[in-house]
């Protein structure tokens, strides 16, 4: 695989320890993976990309809460970031980014802690606290949709236990029964057997 240095001079990545090789781009005006000089810091094409998502927000919150990078494998996530690097205008190439070695190394530490920037609100202890955040919120969301199911439940039960006792007032002369009342996909009421009585009503007229 090319590497995001390409020149005689060998440099290891900061990161990972990749071999690199030098070529920076002369009046580069990329604004994201730019080619570097070997100068002390220097990352491979690899960690560049996994330095610039865990410092992008929202990218950062969300890959910190999935706590799974296995989703950059996804062909259309690939496709998508290769936009951003187009928009850019990055010194890197698609073709360069090796997103297995990426998600193979992700657990690698870092020479430096992610901070929160006018443009990345995000801080390194922020991102950290992410996956006890979302699942927080997860359960709040499941005990709010539990509830929200069981006023429903509430609240249907109360509509057939009144639709049943109109609908045996007014038909006196049949046998006490339970009508079955449900929502269609509109959200109107159906009564099950509600046909029945409209029947019995057309033949005593």
């Amino acid at each position: 695989m090319t590497n995001l240095f390409e020149n005689k001079d060998i440099v290891l990545c900061a990161r990972c320890s990749a071999r690199c090789k030098n070529m920076p781009v002369p009046n580069s005006k990329a604004k994201m993976l730019k080619r570097g000089v070997g100068e002390k810091g220097s990352l491979c094409i690899s960690c560049a990309v996994h330095d610039w998502l865990r410092n992008t927000y929202p990218v950062n919150r969300i890959l910190a809460g999935m706590q799974n990078p296995k989703y950059l494998l996804l062909p259309h996530i690939q496709e998508q970031f290769t936009g951003i690097m187009r928009a850019g205008f990055s010194d890197a190439r698609p073709d360069e980014i090796d997103w297995q070695l990426i998600v193979d190394n992700w657990d690698l530490p870092w020479p430096n802690k992610v901070k929160a920037t006018a443009m990345n609100p995000m801080s390194q202890e922020l991102l950290d606290r992410e996956p006890a955040e979302l699942a927080k919120r997860e359960a709040i969301l499941k005990e709010e949709f539990k509830s929200k199911e069981k006023r429903k439940k509430e609240r249907d039960e109360k509509v057939i236990e009144a639709m049943n006792d109109f609908l045996n007032a007014v038909n006196p002369d049949r046998p006490e029964r339970k009508y079955q009342c449900h929502e269609n996909e509109s959200h109107s009421i159906i009564i099950d057997g509600y046909e029945d009585i409209q029947a019995d009503n057309s033949d005593g007229q």
